[in-house]
């Protein structure tokens, strides 16, 4: 009798699933990461013989930060029922993304061209730096330094290419709704798009600031 009676309250105790606390911290990290669509959640293993009593109320998950970002996270999971309990779960978010990469060097200055690289699935949860996940934001730019094959294209290594160059003849163009003139001058420094450069007007001597619209050509207002 007495070996029937520990039997039946062994049978009647039931403990918190682990892919339980998995799931719940899941839900709460999909709710907070700024992270794009494709990212995978690691979890550190909960110890196989830890046993916690089964909460009869919903679980309650707490992220140590307002963001969670990619890499290492620790989440606090709850239980508020009679039986209390709380446990720290670790997991590693690893985020991916099409970046672009260089396939063939390229030299200080050369502009880069789409042939010149290609998109590719990677891990970037451990990229310190800025990159590149659009065509556009490459294409046509100059690179800043000499590039090896296999470069992950970044702000750091490419630039906007210098469209004037000091001692470009140039033409500067003036207008407005009433007019327009147009005038020959000297540019002082280089100048890439949308900058404002010193210029020379050959007419008057004069020193100018201008902004450089395309190759040989500067506005003033």
């Amino acid at each position: 009798m007495l070996s029937m009676i520990c039997t039946l309250s062994h049978a009647e105790q039931r403990f918190q699933t682990h892919e339980s606390i998995y799931q719940i911290v899941k839900n709460t990290l999909a709710k907070k990461t700024n992270q794009p669509a494709d990212y995978n959640i690691n979890f550190i293993p909960l110890d196989s013989q830890l046993q916690l009593p089964e909460c009869t109320k919903p679980l309650e998950a707490i992220a140590t930060t307002e963001v969670i970002k990619a890499g290492r996270i620790s989440i606090r999971v709850n239980c508020s029922a009679t039986k209390k309990w709380a446990i720290y779960v670790s997991a590693m978010i690893t985020v991916y993304e099409k970046i672009l990469i260089l396939s063939q060097p390229v030299q200080r200055g050369e502009i880069i061209t789409s042939a010149q690289f290609f998109s590719e699935r990677r891990d970037v949860s451990r990229l310190r730096e800025d990159f590149f996940t659009e065509v556009e934001q490459v294409e046509n730019k100059q690179a800043t330094r000499p590039l090896a094959t296999g470069t992950i294209l970044s702000l750091r290594n490419v630039s906007e290419p210098v469209m004037v160059k000091k001692g470009d003849k140039v033409v500067i163009s003036s207008s407005n709704t009433a007019f327009s003139i147009t005038m020959g001058g000297l540019a002082m420094m280089d100048g890439v798009k949308g900058q404002r450069i010193r210029v020379k007007n050959e007419n008057s001597g004069r020193l100018i600031n201008a902004t450089v619209v395309e190759p040989g050509l500067v506005s003033v207002k």
